[in-house]
Order: C-alpha cells, then sequence, then structure tokens
C-alpha cells in the first residue's frame, strides 16, 4: 500500500476545519462566553424562587439560560458537619463554571451557589473553629482566585433574617424538626457572615451585590433582580461589543 504523505492528511484536516470554522468556533474574540450569575445567601432568602422565575423568563426571551445543578444536590455522599462538604460543593460549581466559560453554546448560565458562596462558607467554619485562619485564608484565596472571579458577571448575595426565614420555611415543611442550617441561631450567624463577606469583598469585585429580602415579596424580590441583571448585562454589551 502506498505511503500517505503527512500533507496530505493536513489538507484534508484543514479541509474539515474549515467546514466547521474551528477559527470561530473557539474563538472568544468573536463568540463571546455566556454571561454567569450567581445566587447565594442564607436559608429562605429566596434563591430557589428568584432561579427559577430567571430561568422562565430569559427562556422566553428566547435565551439558551442554564441552571446547573446547585451542589448540595450533587453532593450528597459528604456529611454536611465538616468544611470538607463545603469544599466539595464549591470545587463542582467552580469546575461548571470553567468548562461552561469555554464553550458557545449558551447564553447565560445561573448558578445556585458557586466560588462567591464557598468563600462565605469558610468564614463559618473558621467561626466553629474546623478551619485555622491560615486553612480559611488558603481556601478562600483559592476560590476567588484572579484566574477565574471575572467569569461571574453579578453575584448576589441574598439574605434574610431568622424569624421572616422560619416563617417561609415551615410554611410548606413536611417536618417540625430543626434541621443543622435551618434554625434562627444557625441563620443569624449566616447573615452576619454574608454581611461581612460583603463589606470586604464588594471594593475588589463590583459585581456583588447585597439584598435583604427580609420584607420584599416574590413579585418584588424577582423584578427587582431580573431588571438589575438585565441593565448590567446591557452594559457589559455595550463595553464589549465585538
Amino acid at each position: 500500500m502506498e505511503k500517505i504523505s503527512e500533507e496530505v492528511l493536513e489538507q484534508k484536516a484543514q479541509a474539515i476545519r474549515k467546514y466547521l470554522k474551528t477559527d470561530l468556533r473557539y474563538d472568544l474574540n468573536f463568540l463571546p462566553r455566556p454571561f454567569m450569575v450567581e445566587l447565594t445567601g442564607t436559608p429562605s432568602s429566596g434563591k430557589s424562587t428568584v432561579t427559577k422565575e430567571l430561568y422562565d423568563f430569559f427562556r422566553q426571551m428566547g435565551l439558551r439560560i442554564y441552571p446547573p445543578l446547585e451542589g448540595a444536590e450533587e453532593i450528597q455522599h459528604i456529611p454536611r458537619n465538616t468544611p470538607v462538604y463545603n469544599i466539595r460543593t464549591g470545587i463542582y460549581a467552580w469546575i461548571k463554571m470553567i468548562d461552561e466559560s469555554f464553550h458557545h453554546n449558551l447564553d447565560l448560565i445561573i448558578f445556585n451557589r458557586c466560588i462567591f458562596d464557598s468563600y462565605c462558607w469558610m468564614m463559618y467554619w473558621k467561626g466553629k473553629e474546623l478551619l485555622s485562619a491560615e486553612e480559611e485564608d488558603m481556601f478562600q484565596s483559592f476560590f476567588l482566585s484572579r484566574l477565574w472571579t471575572d467569569k461571574i458577571d453579578l453575584c448576589y448575595f441574598m439574605i434574610c433574617e431568622p424569624d421572616k426565614a422560619m416563617q417561609r420555611e415551615n410554611r410548606i415543611a413536611l417536618s417540625d424538626k430543626v434541621r443543622p442550617y435551618t434554625n434562627p441561631a444557625t441563620i443569624k450567624t449566616l447573615v452576619e457572615r454574608y454581611k461581612k463577606a460583603y463589606e470586604v469583598l464588594s471594593p475588589q469585585h463590583p459585581q456583588i451585590r447585597l439584598i435583604d429580602t427580609t420584607n420584599l415579596d416574590e413579585q418584588t424580590m424577582v423584578q427587582t433582580i431580573a431588571l438589575d441583571i438585565l441593565n448590567t448585562l446591557e452594559d457589559k454589551t455595550k463595553e464589549n461589543k465585538i
């Protein structure tokens, strides 16, 4: 059999690349990465409600939107009484964020907890004395590395005061038993942590918003966040026109 030259193989491969337009398909300067929004915060602050309503709205507007499965739903084999759990759920979301930032098949991704969430949980575990100050700093520095924080275009720290949160939680709960992270004392601690994290992070990361939903009805809460997302992403399209 006659030997096939490398030049022939390369010519055929180049013809396939030309058909597939790979020079455009993988060029972030031609096709931008998806916009990415993170929702994080305290229990019963409205994250799931906002995620669902944003998903429905943006789909109706013709955008291809993807809400990844929350880390807590995916990572169920690790107990929640250890910082390893929140490190693992953070890594799960981080991998999805990195991978999707190099894809072009989506327009908008809404994370129910991602890298900023992981930062806040390290504060919680340091307060529980299950992380040292050095460990807290190490994990926080990883999750908020300069290499990827700009991939989150908007992040909402959603908080709700304990009394209102418990009222919302018990409205449809099947059990009256107090859960580890859905009780007034823990919610109060988490509210304080998110407020502190916002004070520390917002000067460096202007994409972070702090929203107290305690006195907001669901419609107002959803509309407020939806409008902010639309305004912010509209401004980004003007800044980064290709």
